[in-house]
């Protein structure tokens, strides 16, 4: 029972949490409606997309992984006896923009395969897998892949999610993103760690991409 009451009350805080996410990302949108974009002659309608780019994905992988390599849960680790295996999963993506799967798979996996985060794995029991379906459909396998088949059940689980809001203003438009990471301990349901990456894309000249 008390295992049922504290995954019940997870379950409960995730959903305040994400009306709590929601509420900010819209604050934080709002907190740029009054910038006006600087004018270039004779460029004032020139549109600029605001939806996500090749290179929005590699910086939320980048900043996810200096956020959980710099974490006071994993740099509170030593070379201790028990393990910690952490369970990778796709992306889920609540924003407005459709972001394939094998993007929603890559940040999680430049996330796995960092260095800062190959250290913890090599010097502090840490190891980070991901689901056998998706292991068998890569060409390649590393040595912390092939931990899967050596039967290792997960500890822990490694999830994130991308959310979206939009404000539009006449032809302009600017789309406020963040991806919220998590570290769930999948004994207890309790949340261990939790992070946010957030940035804004403005397009100008036109309302839609």
């Amino acid at each position: 029972m008390k295992r049922s009451r504290k995954l019940g009350d997870a379950a409960g805080a995730r959903g305040q949490g994400v009306r709590a996410a929601r509420g900010l990302l819209l604050a934080w949108l709002a907190l740029g409606a009054g910038l006006a974009a600087p004018t270039v002659p004779g460029c004032a309608s020139a549109p600029k997309s605001s939806t996500l780019s090749v290179d929005d994905i590699e910086f939320t992988a980048d900043e996810l992984v200096h956020k959980l390599s710099a974490s006071d849960w994993l740099r509170g680790r030593t070379a201790e006896p028990s393990r910690v295996v952490i369970a990778i999963q796709k992306v889920e993506n609540l924003s407005s923009d459709v972001i394939p799967e094998p993007d929603r798979w890559y940040i999680m996996t430049r996330l796995r395969a960092s260095r800062p985060l190959e250290t913890f794995r090599r010097l502090y029991n840490v190891a980070f897998v991901i689901p056998a379906e998706h292991l068998a459909a890569s060409s390649t396998q590393s040595e912390a892949e092939r931990e899967i088949g050596a039967g290792r059940r997960p500890t822990h689980g490694l999830t994130a999610t991308f959310r979206s809001a939009t404000r539009s203003a006449g032809l302009d438009r600017t789309d406020a993103y963040q991806c919220e990471c998590r570290v769930t301990d999948l004994a207890s349901g309790e949340l261990v760690w939790t992070d946010t990456v957030e940035f804004k894309k403005t397009a100008f000249g036109k309302a839609y991409d």
